[in-house]
């Protein structure tokens, strides 16, 4: 379910960046590591996103403020989960969610420390253009952890 408080945080976070004042400092809880990034091998910590995340998400990337208002919602039940190929020990989330015919992907990073306590963190928000040409390419790689 939607977090109330999550959704006016993006909103909030968004607004100041179009008004010209951005909340890049800001770290949102999008609640508990799902379990299937558990049973991967993720630790059992809460899992974040950083303002910067949001804002590069939306106005770079062009996800829309609905998606990312239910971002907790949209990793917590996905199409497939990948090993990142650029980064060790982190994934990559395949939404269900599309933008472009594209699905949207969310790359996470375990453990990471934010101030003084370690996180598993949503380090961007992305959809991937051609993804029938970079799947098959993803596949051979041995990159797919499970797929729906």
């Amino acid at each position: 379910m939607t977090d109330k408080n999550f959704q006016t945080s993006v909103q909030l976070i968004l607004q100041a960046s179009a008004a010209g004042a951005p909340h890049h400092e800001y770290v949102l809880s999008l609640g508990n590591t799902p379990q299937y990034l558990i049973d991967y091998g993720f630790p059992e910590h809460e899992l974040k996103v950083t303002a910067r995340v949001i804002d590069k998400a939306h106005f770079d990337h062009g996800i829309s403020k609905g998606i990312l208002e239910r971002l907790g919602d949209v990793i917590a039940s996905p199409q497939a989960l990948y090993k990142s190929a650029t980064v060790t020990d982190s994934a990559v989330v395949v939404t269900l969610e599309q933008r472009n015919g594209s699905p949207i992907l969310v790359p996470i990073r375990p453990n990471q420390q934010i101030g003084r306590q370690h996180f598993n963190v949503v380090s961007s928000v992305y959809n991937k253009d051609r993804w029938a040409e970079v799947e098959p390419r993803w596949l051979v790689s041995g990159l797919l952890i499970w797929k729906k």
